[in-house]
């Protein structure tokens, strides 16, 4: 159910974002084409004033009677098109010279950095007598200006003068443009208290929805702790209350009479495994396993004997399970016995928990470090999960295994004992061929 809730919330908050960005997107191109639509108007104003300025109608005239004096001399077959492209590049030079500066003394477009130019485009004569037309000129030659080279380069207006002879007319067609330098950077600029409040306001809901997604998982870890451990420390239970029934159930025997040694060997079960659940009980008070660092004070020496009292105790409550013990050298190490204990139960619980009827204990001694091996024939741990089988909750995933008792906590405790001690243990194992987990400490 919780699973489900985090799903629909992060659902939810992805749609939401989405949605959000959706309608920012389209109030910010609104905006956008507002500013355009205004700059424009802005811009379109000022050429107006430009264009019935006294001085570039001055210019113009000054053009036209330069192109109408060439055009006679072409009619009257003085001059040709080459000539004329030559001579009006020559004009052009000199009347671009005299635009720029006009519209920097007359401050035309002061807010914008504005390029401006007239173009001709066609010269066409017409001979009235023979109705004969002749173009002079085709294409695009600056007339005068400063030549516009902006991406976003539009046009002013388009203009046709008329000129009439006795024997031709004529007819010169020119386009004026105008282009904005850095429209798109000018234009953000004016739009960047809209983008940065956008921006801001995004992030804030991103990382609102952040905080409650993590802040809804946080609260399942931690019901998911809280259960788990429960769950665990009562498996932990099991083996010494299994063994304290069977210690109990012996000496409530009596049809026979129990020699002293069967006595005796009842009551060190009971002493041991009472000893045993006190410690647990005080793990459970503390949750010293699963928060805080693990106190390794209390340590004694540990023999052969002790790890054979924990196998016969474990064998109490598994019959079905043949264990055995091989020792190289007579080996002695210190350690926690309820630590020792915690380790191998553990270790030997998760075996018969994965289908292990024979396990196999070894203690070795090197000048260094002791080595406690325990290997199993299980169905084996997969290659790819091995990594992961001494991290907190996590279980192997094979077949119907989850319906045993525990929940990934086991291997974590070891491991986390074992790290205390400075010592280090690993696994090897492959499917259907067992697991070996192999224990150094210094």
């Amino acid at each position: 159910m919780m699973k489900r809730k985090i799903l629909f919330l992060i659902i939810g908050c992805v749609v939401t974002v989405v949605a959000l960005i959706c309608i920012q997107g389209y109030f910010i191109g609104n905006t956008y084409k507002l500013n355009v639509k205004e700059a424009n108007a802005v811009i379109t104003q000022q050429f107006m004033a430009l264009e019935t300025s006294g001085k570039m109608d001055t210019l113009n005239k000054a053009w036209m009677k330069k192109t109408g004096n060439f055009i006679k001399d072409y009619v009257a077959h003085k001059a040709n098109k080459e000539v004329y492209e030559k001579e009006m590049k020559k004009t052009s030079d000199s009347l671009s010279q005299i635009a720029i500066k006009l519209l920097e003394k007359e401050r035309f477009f002061e807010n914008y950095d504005v390029s401006y130019a007239s173009y001709l485009t066609a010269i066409i004569i017409l001979d009235k007598e023979t109705k004969a037309t002749d173009t002079l000129f085709s294409g695009k030659m600056l007339i005068f200006g400063n030549n516009t080279e902006h991406n976003n380069e539009l046009k002013a207006s388009q203009t046709k003068s008329r000129d009439d002879d006795s024997k031709y007319s004529y007819v010169v067609v020119s386009d004026r443009f105008y282009g904005i330098a850095n429209w798109e950077k000018r234009t953000f600029i004016r739009m960047s208290g809209l983008l940065i409040f956008s921006a801001a306001l995004l992030i804030f809901v991103v990382l609102l929805f952040y905080w409650s997604i993590k802040s809804l998982i946080t609260q399942k870890k931690i019901n998911d702790i809280k259960t788990d451990f429960i769950n665990n420390i009562t498996h932990e239970f099991q083996t010494p209350l299994a063994a304290l029934d069977i210690a109990v159930t012996t000496l409530k025997k009596k049809e026979q009479e129990l020699t002293p040694q069967q006595f005796s060997h009842a009551l060190s079960i009971i002493e041991r495994q009472n000893v045993r659940m006190q410690k647990l009980f005080s793990e459970v008070t503390k949750a010293s396993l699963a928060t805080d660092s693990i106190d390794t004070s209390n340590t004694k020496e540990i023999t052969s004997t002790d790890i054979q009292e924990i196998i016969n105790d474990f064998k109490l409550s598994h019959t079905e399970v043949e264990i055995i013990f091989r020792e190289s050298i007579e080996t002695t190490f210190y350690m926690d016995r309820f630590h020792l204990d915690t380790i191998l139960v553990n270790l030997l619980d998760n075996a018969v928990k994965y289908g292990a009827n024979l396990i196999t204990i070894k203690l070795e001694k090197s000048p260094t470090h002791i080595t406690l091996t325990i290997q199993d024939n299980g169905i084996g741990i997969a290659q790819k999960e091995q990594d992961a089988i001494f991290d907190k909750f996590y279980r192997v995933q094979k077949g119907d295994v989850h319906t045993t008792k525990g929940l990934g906590l086991g291997l974590f405790y070891v491991s986390r004992i074992i790290e205390a001690y400075m010592g280090t243990i690993t696994v090897s194992s492959e499917e259907g061929k067992g697991a070996t987990f192999i224990i150094s400490i210094p």
